[in-house]
């Protein structure tokens, strides 16, 4: 089939880090690789990512991107170096999706954290016309050439420079050529390039560089945090009400638990209104219609898993480029006691959503008006 798909190099143990993990780095609540997958998720010229791991990152990369939540993130075990991490992420690609080859490649460097969607894109638009193209950007320092005993023998024309980044965009066909020789590369392009066929390039963005030292690690977490600071933060409200089923058949769903000796409530779906509300929340947060407006669509299709509405909304939300902050949620009921429900509503919220357990807080009150069912009301930070 003819797809794009990512690959993110992150089997590479950061030896020039002095023990600081550049994927794992917290900033702004999340972690680097967050923000390095981002455009990937935004742009809808991407077809699913594949993030190439090791035995020591895999567990952590998992908890950062659960299966439920980032559907099509999928993970690869890398090699030894990152020429092997590379061609065994790629291999697993091409089974995953069954690749054709006018289909692409995207490799980027989980170092290279602020890469735009623009450039993932233009290299994708020229990699189907021309067969391979990467991002770079022309030297602005004078070079010198130099001999083994730290002799200058010449001073290098700039103009013939460039300094190649990430991502590197490649036609299937092309990649599996270039893969047949006999030879490792620090990068991919050198490997095309080597298989004799020609590569163009596209300007990388102006914070397009890829963190190698503590000092590009500070750098970096200076110009997200400058942006996260500059980012809005808005807050969306959700609302929702059902009662309990008369022939009290099926078990009563909170937040995606099943409890019982507690009756469904009332709905066409499995009725969990904590989860309806978070839906509607988030919906209304980012410009879209009511539950109803995508629930209702789902349900007549035999979706009755509530969680799923949530999952189709916050796939909205991320192609927003919206990130949720914070959920408060509020339950109004007689039964059941909402208090020892929290801990296990918490866990399985944030598995679903992808955000820590602190940045849900659920409360509830006793409320003699809704005796034969439950309300919920939330409201969502978002930024």
């Amino acid at each position: 089939m003819q797809k794009n798909i990512a690959i993110i190099l992150a089997a590479g143990k950061s030896l020039r880090m002095q023990g600081v993990d550049k994927i794992e780095t917290i900033v702004g609540g999340k972690p680097l690789i967050a923000y390095t997958i981002a455009p990937f998720l935004e742009s809808k010229f991407v077809d699913g990512v594949v993030i190439a791991c090791n035995n020591e990152n895999i567990s952590a990369l998992k908890k950062i991107f659960p299966a439920n939540a980032y559907k099509n993130i999928h993970f690869a075990l890398g090699g030894e170096t990152r020429f092997q991490s590379a061609k065994n992420a790629f291999a697993y690609s091409e089974k995953k999706y069954k690749l054709s080859g006018s289909s692409t490649i995207i490799f980027h460097n989980c170092g290279n954290v602020l890469a735009t969607k623009k450039e993932i894109e233009d290299t994708i638009k020229s990699a189907k016309k021309y067969g391979a193209c990467i991002v770079a950007r022309p030297a602005s320092d004078t070079l010198k050439k130099i001999t083994t005993k730290n002799k200058i023998i010449e001073t290098v024309d700039r103009k013939e420079i460039l300094y190649a980044e990430t991502p590197q965009t490649f036609r299937v066909d092309i990649l599996k050529n270039a893969y047949m020789q006999p030879i490792e590369t620090t990068d991919e392009s050198s490997l095309v390039e080597r298989s004799g066929h020609k590569v163009c390039w596209t300007p990388a963005s102006t914070f397009n560089r890829k963190i190698t030292t503590q000092h590009d690690i500070a750098m970096t977490k200076m110009i997200l945090e400058k942006e996260n600071n500059n980012k809005k933060t808005y807050y969306a409200l959700g609302t929702d009400t059902h009662f309990f089923e008369k022939n009290k058949k099926g078990a009563l769903t909170l937040c995606g638990i099943k409890l019982r000796p507690f009756s469904k409530l009332e709905a066409e779906s499995d009725g969990d209104v904590g989860i309806h509300a978070l839906a509607t929340a988030i919906s209304q947060g980012i410009g879209r219609g009511s539950l109803g407006t995508f629930a209702t669509k789902l349900c007549k299709k035999g979706v009755k898993d509530s969680k799923e509405y949530l999952k189709y909304i916050l796939e909205k939300a991320k192609k927003n480029n919206t990130d949720i902050a914070h959920i408060g949620m509020h339950f109004e009921c007689d039964a059941p006691k909402i208090d020892p429900l929290v801990p296990q509503m918490k866990k399985t919220l944030s598995k679903i959503i992808g955000i820590d357990e602190p940045q849900i807080n659920i409360t509830a009150t006793t409320q003699p008006l809704i005796k034969n069912g439950i309300r919920c009301t939330v409201i969502v930070t978002m930024r």
